[in-house]
């Protein structure tokens, strides 16, 4: 306690110091913490179930990986079969209408096996959760839980919710109970607004026959293993079964192979690619705050430099060497800690600010990266190392002290070992600086590179409305004329150049995959069919969303239910299926899929290939199908118009509600909002990798100035004779320059090495750059060394002002 009060004592006398090194350490721990908090996500939180660590997902390895979705059909036999869970549950995520009151509005449920809150472990906060025989019967028993969030902002937390009755798609469930707060379902990224049994599944999702059908691959399975059970015995003993089936059922369980993974993420995949992209971020920010360690390790330097007579005099009274080291690193571990509590108040800033630009989309999409016990922890750490880290060469050094010279005169260091360790320390920070530099050129290189891209569409001049007739009760025949109603209103407004309508926006969250047949080709079993996206789209789509079309025409208004089918394809669906041929050639020919069964489509039109799902993708088949002739309740309208995109939505769902005043409209945005959708993981990288990189690049220039001030204020008798005896200013100016430069050339070597050898690892986070990519690393040695150069100049031109006879009389 001693030591901490002197510590305190000792920090309050040099104020300036220690707000420039809290600030500092606030910077690198701030970011630290706020990365970290990504990473203690993915790696460390726990389900929110009772004993997690038993829950595991299952899902089918197929020929594109690890898909983690199974049927109905399939996850009952599973459940029923299995002899290593103790509860496997089924869930599928799906929109709902809600209405209650004078309210109507789209939320998101989830369908859940009877068994799910069982399984999990989970208490309702008010009333009960679904019990397993309310999930027995289809339709018999109508129930709903709320979740915390949606009975608090959509029904005020009325404690009387219990036993109330609201509608879902026009259908009455009882409200049975609402789930505890914080409770959001096991994926850690989704967040529903209710839960209801799976057999209700004809209600929420009117039309659907995937109760029945094993070939429908639609839900997400998980489960409790037995106590004792291992995940590789409950993997083997799940393909035993998946064997079974394929014997008893082979077309759709043809190759049937099963395996377990770790939930939270949805797609395995998920998981892997957020991992990567946190643990190349801490990785950035841990090199930041290495700089920021080395930096304040040099300041300390030139601060114990100052303190050799109380040092001298500290041990000259009996102080043992190894007690006066314990006493300056615990004035640096209470410095960094300091430092780090200012860095958890930041990171509480950050997040929720990098969270609020992230864009919003249709879907129940949860993103929370709490500050928890683990996050305090690490931050706890990590602040005591970087305590240790910047305070014991300082420390070692002022150790070695000498009695003699430092109680006769207590002047300053100046010994040549002491100007290594500065030298090198600075030599330190210019090599981790170039790498977190190079990092950040080559991430902002690749966000440049996709917002130049084509994406296959206009997203500029465009607005985009969407609304589901199933959730309304609309049969195909009804939607089918509401659809053509729409456009009929919406081309009529003045301002509306063009629309269309279309089941799947191109750069969302959603996809549609259907097995393709090409007619005159061999005929495959369905399981080995190739399987491609789809997407139903009205007349003049193509002209709408202003995509090329290489040949042929688009969807016309002739193109009705009872006309031959007609499909375009793009470009890369006609090099993968018809090698060889021309997009001309192409027209005319058949296909089969997506569609009623033997229905063959003609192709009428081959449009460019563009991005669907991700701007990273490589070239994917596609292939649209006339909405008129293949219905879609889920729907999205695109209008082209010449003015403000923005101006136009409340036109638009204006005109849309006069024909169903009751029809919820949701995901009303400009259309180039899509592609902001895309372009958001990689501008987030961007954004806080080129933070990252000037916080280094800024640290950088301080520790050369600082290293060269002290130099020069170390040499300044030196100085003095120099220039007594004549030296010209020019001289002086290159002396010192040539010190700063020579270090921070030694460390631009270095951190080029550094960089060839880490950037490797930043493959999955580009786009259109090589990791190794000459004009990057050109760019930043050029920037390092004029900034060095920048950050010598200072010093190097105080030195050129030294007066003699004042230097000499000093001394």
């Amino acid at each position: 306690m001693n030591d901490v009060r002197f510590a305190c004592r000792q920090l309050l006398k040099n104020p300036g110091f220690t707000a420039v090194a809290m600030l500092t350490l606030a910077l690198g721990i701030g970011a630290n913490t706020a990365i970290f908090s990504l990473i203690n996500i993915v790696l460390f939180r726990p389900l929110p179930a009772a004993q997690p660590q038993q829950i595991v997902s299952v899902g089918p390895m197929d020929k594109h990986g690890l898909g983690p979705a199974l049927s109905y059909p399939n996850y009952c036999d599973l459940r029923d079969r299995n002899e290593v869970f103790s509860g496997l549950f089924a869930t599928r995520y799906a929109p709902v209408s809600l209405s209650h009151g004078d309210r109507n509005e789209r939320i998101w449920g989830l369908l859940v096996s009877g068994n799910y809150f069982d399984v999990l472990g989970v208490q309702a906060l008010l009333g009960r959760t679904i019990l397993p025989d309310e999930d027995r019967t289809r339709l018999r028993h109508p129930v709903v839980v709320l979740s915390h969030d949606c009975w608090q902002n959509r029904f005020g937390g009325d404690s009387a919710i219990v036993g109330q009755t609201v509608l879902l798609n026009g259908n009455s469930f009882t409200v049975i109970g609402v789930a505890p707060k914080g409770f959001s379902g096991i994926e850690l990224v989704l967040a529903p607004d209710v839960w209801v049994p799976m057999m209700t599944a004809p209600w929420i999702e009117p039309g659907c026959t995937w109760l029945d059908a094993r070939d429908s691959y639609n839900l997400f399975v998980s489960g409790r293993l037995k106590s004792g059970v291992t995940p590789n015995q409950a993997e083997a003993a799940l393909n035993i079964l998946a064997e079974q089936l394929a014997r008893e059922n082979p077309d759709p369980n043809k190759n049937l192979k099963l395996a377990l993974f770790t939930p939270g993420f949805v797609l395995p995949s998920l998981r892997g690619g957020v991992l990567t992209a946190g643990l190349v971020l801490i990785a950035a920010v841990g090199l930041v705050l290495l700089i920021a360690c080395a930096n304040l390790a040099n300041l300390l330097l030139a601060r114990a430099a100052g303190r050799t007579r109380e040092i001298a005099v500290r041990i000259a009274v009996g102080a043992s060497r190894r007690r006066l080291i314990r006493q300056l690193l615990t004035e640096s571990i209470l410095l960094a800690l300091a430092g780090g509590t200012l860095g958890v108040a930041l990171a509480l800033w950050i997040i929720p600010v990098v969270l609020a630009v992230a864009p919003r989309i249709n879907g129940p999409l949860h993103l929370a990266l709490p500050i928890d016990l683990r996050v305090l922890v690490f931050t706890l750490g990590i602040s005591t190392l970087a305590g240790i880290a910047f305070g014991l060469i300082p420390a070692l050094r002022s150790g070695q002290t000498d009695v003699v010279s430092g109680l006769k005169d207590g002047a300053p260091e100046t010994s040549a070992k002491a100007s290594r360790i500065r030298n090198g320390l600075m030599t330190v920070q210019v090599a981790f600086s170039f790498v977190v530099l190079v990092a950040a050129g080559l991430v902002v290189q690749s966000l440049q590179r996709l917002q130049t891209m084509n994406p296959g569409f206009n997203p500029e001049q465009a607005v985009t409305v969407s609304f589901d007739l199933g959730l309304q009760g609309y049969d195909p025949e009804r939607g089918a004329r509401f659809h053509r109603q729409v456009l009929e209103v919406v081309r009529a407004l003045p301002e509306v150049r063009n629309a269309a309508l279309v089941s799947i926006l191109p750069l969302g969250i959603n996809e549609s995959n259907t097995s393709i047949e090409i007619d005159g080709q061999s005929t495959a079993p369905d399981a080995d069919k190739p399987d491609e996206r789809y997407a139903s789209a009205s007349a003049k789509y193509f002209t709408a969303m202003e995509t090329p079309l290489l040949a042929g025409r688009d969807f016309t208004d002739f193109d009705q239910a009872g006309s031959p089918r007609v499909a375009v394809i793009n470009q890369e669906f006609l090099l993968r299926f018809f090698p060889g041929l021309t997009p001309k050639a192409v027209l005319g020919k058949r296909v089969r899929g997506g569609g009623p069964a033997n229905a063959w489509s003609e192709i009428i039109g081959v449009a460019a290939t563009g991005k669907y799902l991700t701007l990273t993708e490589t070239p994917k088949p596609f292939i649209w199908f006339s909405l008129a002739q293949q219905y879609e309740p889920a729907i999205s309208l695109v209008v082209r118009t010449p003015t403000e995109p923005r101006r136009m939505i409340a036109a638009l769902q204006r005109e849309i509600s006069r024909l169903d005043s009751n029809l919820p409209l949701y995901d009303s945005k400009p259309l180039r909002n899509q592609l902001s959708f895309a372009l958001f993981p990689t501008r987030a990288a961007a954004l806080l990798m080129g933070s990252f990189g000037l916080l280094a690049l800024a640290l950088a220039a301080l520790g050369v100035a600082g290293v060269i001030a002290f130099s020069v204020a170390q040499r300044t008798r030196e100085i003095g004779v120099r220039m007594a005896l004549g030296a010209p200013t020019g001289d002086m100016l290159q002396m010192v320059l040539k010190q700063g430069l020579k270090s921070v050339g030694i460390g631009v070597g270095l951190g080029f090495v550094g960089a060839l050898a880490v950037t490797r690892f930043l493959s999955s986070l580009l786009y259109g750059v090589e990791p190794t990519d000459p004009v990057t690393f050109a760019g930043v040695s050029l920037l390092l060394v004029f900034v060095a150069a920048l950050a010598s100049a200072i010093p190097a031109r105080r030195a050129t002002k030294v007066d003699p006879m004042e230097a000499l009389r000093c001394e």
